[in-house]
């Protein structure tokens, strides 16, 4: 009988044993993440660069006639945010809103420029407080924020402009966020479970 068989053996045995047990304490690790949240995450920022045109297009939002806004925030200068509608879908969540002028001079929103002059609210975020995260809209493939952009001119004194957002979800478990649009004040919304 070969000596050297007798020694590698035993230690091919340790070492796919070890190699088990480490595969099986990887697998235990994973289960502990809450579900879908890797999954969510790669599935969202896939969707965002693959279908930019999912997104809701601004100009065609209509803002609810006899809808009551679900949740207000102050902006400076007379507007007011008012978010009408919140869906959670395939790891997004879209924010349908308005930008409400209750002043009496015109708005121009100067503060939700991009840097490449027009507006936007490519800024905008909701903020997951009970993990302290914080989601920022989402981009497509070529860096265009998935929102309204290109808001126009001046909001006018007793217009509401439509606004909306999309952001990557936060985990399941989480109902509740806190909301900002452009620069106006943050608010909590509630994310219907998706």
């Amino acid at each position: 009988m070969n000596p050297h068989r007798r020694v590698t053996t035993p230690l091919g045995i340790t070492l796919a044993a070890l190699a088990v047990l480490s595969l099986a304490a990887c697998s235990r690790e994973a289960g502990n993440n809450p579900p879908g949240d890797a999954k969510a995450s790669a599935a969202t920022q896939e969707n965002a660069s693959k279908d930019p045109t999912a997104a809701p297009n601004p100009q065609s939002t209509t803002l609810p006639s006899e809808q009551k806004p679900i949740a207000r925030t102050q902006g400076d200068k007379g507007i007011v945010g008012e978010v009408y509608k919140v869906q959670r879908k395939d790891g997004v969540v879209t924010v349908w809103a308005g930008a409400k002028n209750t002043g009496s001079e015109n708005y121009m929103p100067v503060n939700w420029r991009n840097g490449d002059d027009y507006y936007t609210l490519a800024g905008s975020s909701v903020v997951d407080t009970k993990n302290s995260k914080r989601y920022m809209a989402l981009l497509d493939s070529s860096g265009k924020c998935l929102c309204s952009e290109k808001l126009g001119d001046a909001i006018e004194p007793g217009e509401t402009r439509p606004l909306y957002a999309q952001f990557q979800a936060p985990p399941q478990s989480v109902s509740e966020v806190d909301l900002q649009l452009g620069n106006m004040q943050a608010v909590s919304i509630t994310i219907p479970a998706g």
